[in-house]
């Protein structure tokens, strides 16, 4: 590319390594109030009784935001059905606890203190449930990603199982990955104010448009009655590509005060409130002839996802096309468990299953006493071998087109 090697100015090098950068909760505004969340201690049952007495005895708090008074607000659909959200999960909708760290209630007051010792001082008692936290574990419900997707395909061609059965050499490998967090270095802050009917909300962003509409179907109101601002992003690694369920609450509470509304949330609070990247498991079947050729791949990925939302990080869309290989099957499940829904992570989504087989090929390569690089020279191909397209800037989109398709 032209660009290699260039030095290149970044346009917001200089505010942001300054502190001239001014980011969502940067932002001044007359007359504000702070809020402070309350999120979930269980990670499934219900809500039995939220005692607010202690809580509002604390000097400076305006109110406090629950299921019972926050009003209706959409859930609305997530990026993968069409939609703008992170998670379907609506936290204020009723008294149900989906995941641990759910948002049970926001506490708003004159200060940031006041609205955290507040917060603090707010007792949920609950009717906790068995919960499900992953592989594994009981009442987690595996299904098949075609199932869960009619957009997903597990790629195949040929027959992987007898040619894995009558390869002269066989790696039989299984590899996990474990939860990521983005925990980007700004916390998720929103800022929001009205104004003659109409709301402006202070948020980094990477999907302004996104934020625009989503908030608008969640609110009940027009499109062109939201303004969207962000200046800056401290950070995203796609975690600031879709609309959290935060924001409408902030919206609410700040409509409902009649007052701007600063939500200033804790680092802890980052790793519920928002998405992840999940762990993932993998069955990785490689059959191959004594020079390395492979002549048998297969490729089982598992995912964890929340109980309501089919989430996938990305599939074998990529793994199986990587490498020639005439016979090759593959199959995702995605684990339905007690937790928030993961979301976008930095680097491509297909990350963890790459690293499935690129480790798998390299146990491969020491099996064959063969240098790794020239096993991989040895199955380059520009033919990709489940339709036969050449690869081309044109003819490697489907391959990503499952993470294209969400930032649209």
């Amino acid at each position: 590319m032209a660009g290699i090697g260039t030095a290149l100015a970044r346009l917001d090098g200089p505010a942001k390594v300054t502190g001239k950068a001014r980011y969502g909760s940067d932002v001044s505004i007359a007359k504000p109030t702070y809020g402070v969340l309350v999120t979930s201690a269980i990670a499934r049952g219900r809500i039995a009784v939220i005692d607010e007495t202690q809580a509002r005895a604390v000097t400076g708090v305006l109110e406090i935001f629950t299921h019972k008074n926050i009003g209706k607000i959409e859930a609305g659909k997530t990026l993968d059905g069409g939609g703008y959200m992170t998670t379907s999960i609506a936290p204020l909708a009723s008294a149900d606890i989906h995941h641990d760290g759910q948002i049970v209630a926001l506490v708003v007051a004159e200060s940031f203190e006041a609205a955290r010792e507040g917060a603090h001082r707010l007792t949920v008692h609950y009717e906790p449930r068995p919960a499900s936290a992953g592989f594994d574990s009981p009442g987690s419900q595996a299904v098949a990603a075609t199932q869960a997707s009619k957009k997903h395909e597990d790629p195949k061609v040929g027959d992987a199982a007898s040619a894995f059965a009558a390869a002269p050499v066989k790696l039989d490998r299984r590899y996990q990955t474990a939860t990521e967090h983005h925990n980007p270095i700004e916390l998720f802050t929103t800022v929001c104010t009205w104004q003659d009917g109409k709301l402006t909300v202070w948020e980094s962003s990477q999907n302004m448009w996104g934020f625009k509409n989503g908030l608008a179907l969640q609110l009940g109101i027009k499109p062109d009655e939201v303004h969207v601002v962000s200046q800056f992003v401290g950070g995203a690694f796609g975690s600031r590509g879709s609309l959290t369920q935060r924001t409408a609450i902030v919206a609410r509470a700040s409509h409902m005060l009649d007052r701007p509304v600063k939500l200033m949330t804790s680092r802890d609070q980052g790793f519920t409130i928002a998405t992840y990247r999940a762990e993932t498991r993998h069955h990785i079947q490689l059959g191959a002839t004594r020079d390395g050729k492979l002549v048998s791949f297969n490729h089982e990925g598992q995912e964890v996802t929340s109980r309501p939302d089919p989430y996938m990080v990305a599939g074998t869309a990529s793994s199986t096309r990587l490498y020639a290989c005439p016979n090759v099957a593959s199959k995702v499940t995605i684990v339905h468990a007690d937790r928030n829904t993961p979301g976008f992570m930095r680097s491509p989504p297909e990350t963890p299953y790459l690293f499935a087989l690129e480790t798998a090929m390299d146990e491969l390569a020491y099996a064959l006493e063969m240098d790794p690089v020239q096993l991989r020279r040895v199955n380059d191909t520009k033919i990709e071998p489940i339709k036969g397209l050449a690869f081309t800037s044109r003819s490697l989109m489907p391959c990503f087109e499952a993470a294209g398709a969400r930032f649209g």
